[in-house]
């Protein structure tokens, strides 16, 4: 299950207002944040890869959505380090 680690007017990574943050199984994080000119989702899997993908207003929440998604089959799965590897590459790729 994911924790909300939302946290009242906090500033993220981006320098952008945080509007979604949370965790899943303390093993990766996504932020959601609202910069001047665009937003900014940041995301990590603890110890192994940090990546942040910029949207519109209009797309940001699908987006976040997706990832969180994503990361959650990639947390849940059983992978060898390859296919962890290759995880990492083709979400940086695709986001």
């Amino acid at each position: 299950m994911w924790k909300d680690l939302y946290v009242n007017v906090a500033i993220g990574s981006e320098n952008g207002i945080v509007i979604k943050d949370e965790e899943y199984m303390e093993s990766c994080r996504i932020t959601l944040e609202k910069c001047p000119k665009y937003y900014a989702i940041t995301c990590g899997v603890y110890g192994a890869m940090v990546h942040t993908a910029f949207c519109g207003p209009d797309d940001c929440n699908e987006v976040y959505e997706k990832m969180k998604e994503e990361l959650q089959e990639f947390i849940d799965s059983d992978l060898t380090d390859d296919e962890e590897y290759e995880f990492y590459e083709n979400f940086v790729m695709k986001y």
